[in-house]
């Protein structure tokens, strides 16, 4: 399709509209790009169409009053040969314009790619941004359902991995894909075991079946094993070392469905590319703040929210549950109640893009009998419930009991 034509369909203000997020200058040529301008200056100011001789008028006399003398007649002539167009067929147009985007989307990623493989420094963020750009019409709006009993087919519960602990499976019933749950708390409060008991112990996401994977950045991967090894079958490390074969055989009932790896020095993009290949159904990452990322910050918090922002995104995009675990701040010492504010290093931009943040709150004391834990909800997209929940850490198992 010649741009004249394409130029004339975009006088409908309706065409327009459907189709304005796709169109670019770039595709319009032979003195027909500023002519595009002007038509898109004027939708943008106007509700109606647009007529051939209100256009004549809006791009001599409005937006290009200083054209010249043989500007003016080209234009003149490039107008009356609009007026004998006849209107293309809108779906051919608009199949049209959605290839021409494509590949102009292409050309940029193009570019990009050509770029890293030539040894920029730039990372893949760019080009995923580029792909992710939807190609669907947008001709019918989806408006959400007024009628009472498909809104509730529509709202059935998407919390399919439970939590394995009674008053919070209750209050707060568990997660599911796109969810974005932090955990935190202060150093050795018990944050590894609580997730570590959610995955492994009894009735666990492993027992329920889902795939869970662990990157792990703080403590030496290896350990962890173990302390989900001790979680899942209620031995302690001693135990394992003398009942080996039934130790093998109770891990055997998960051992499939849980993965975990050392992961110091990952960024974001490692994370991203990590979970579109194996496409877990819950990603565990501990800690999130220590995840790399690009990009210059002028402060601590703005890096932790394109962190999170970040993480958000790879939950949403990959249809998974991204667990975070990280650090309470100092004003969270010796404290039960731990509320988002009291996250390390940023009091809103972590919270702002959390469904779930759970803070595990313990007495500051030295004695190690102390094992009485309080889980407090600060944040709760999921049922609304906010408040706190008391429970028992039993640390040689990695677990977590009433």
């Amino acid at each position: 399709m010649m741009e004249k034509e394409l130029i004339k369909l975009l006088l409908n203000k309706n065409f327009y509209h459907k189709n304005k997020s796709k169109l670019s200058k770039e595709f319009f040529t032979n003195g027909t790009s500023t002519l595009y301008e002007t038509i898109k200056n004027a939708h943008e100011h106007s509700d109606k169409d647009l007529s051939i001789n209100e256009l004549y008028t809006l791009h001599l006399d409005v937006y290009n009053p200083a054209l010249s003398k043989a500007a003016r007649e080209n234009f003149d002539v490039l107008v009356d040969e609009l007026k004998h167009l006849e209107l293309p067929n809108e779906k051919i147009a608009q199949n049209i314009i959605r290839s021409l985007f494509k590949r102009r989307i292409a050309e940029k990623v193009a570019v990009l790619a050509n770029e890293i493989y030539n040894g920029s420094d730039a990372d893949f963020t760019e080009i995923r941004k580029q792909l992710d750009v939807t190609f669907e019409e947008v001709n019918d709006y989806a408006y959400i359902t007024g009628n009472i009993d498909d809104l509730i087919n529509q709202l059935k519960d998407n919390t399919k991995w439970k939590f394995n602990l009674e008053p919070l499976r209750d209050k707060v019933n568990g997660v599911g894909e796109g969810n974005l749950v932090i955990i935190f708390a202060r150093p050795e409060a018990g944050k590894t075991a609580f997730w570590v008991n959610l995955v492994s112990g009894v009735d666990g996401f492993a027992s329920q079946g889902a795939k869970v994977c662990a990157l792990i950045n703080e403590e030496p991967a290896v350990r962890t094993q173990m302390r989900l090894i001790n979680a899942h079958t209620g031995m302690t490390l001693d135990e394992i070392r003398a009942n080996k074969t039934e130790a093998s055989t109770k891990w055997a009932e998960v051992r499939q469905n849980i993965k975990i790896l050392d992961t110091v020095d990952w960024s974001l993009d490692d994370v991203d590319e990590f979970v579109q290949k194996e496409n877990p159904d819950i990603l565990i990452v501990d800690q999130l703040d220590k995840v790399n990322v690009k990009g210059s910050f002028a402060r601590t918090d703005e890096k932790l929210r394109a962190i999170y922002t970040g993480a958000r995104e790879i939950a949403k995009r990959n249809k998974c549950c991204v667990v975070a675990i990280s650090q309470a701040s100092a004003e969270g010492q010796g404290k039960f109640d731990l509320t988002f504010d009291m996250m390390e290093g940023s009091k809103t931009g972590k919270a702002a893009e959390a469904d779930i943040i759970i803070g595990v709150g313990h007495r500051d004391k030295l004695d190690t009998d102390d094992n009485y834990r309080n889980l407090a909800i600060s944040k709760n997209k999921i049922t609304g419930w906010h408040g706190k929940l008391g429970c028992v850490i039993v640390p040689h198992l990695s677990r977590y009991d009433l």
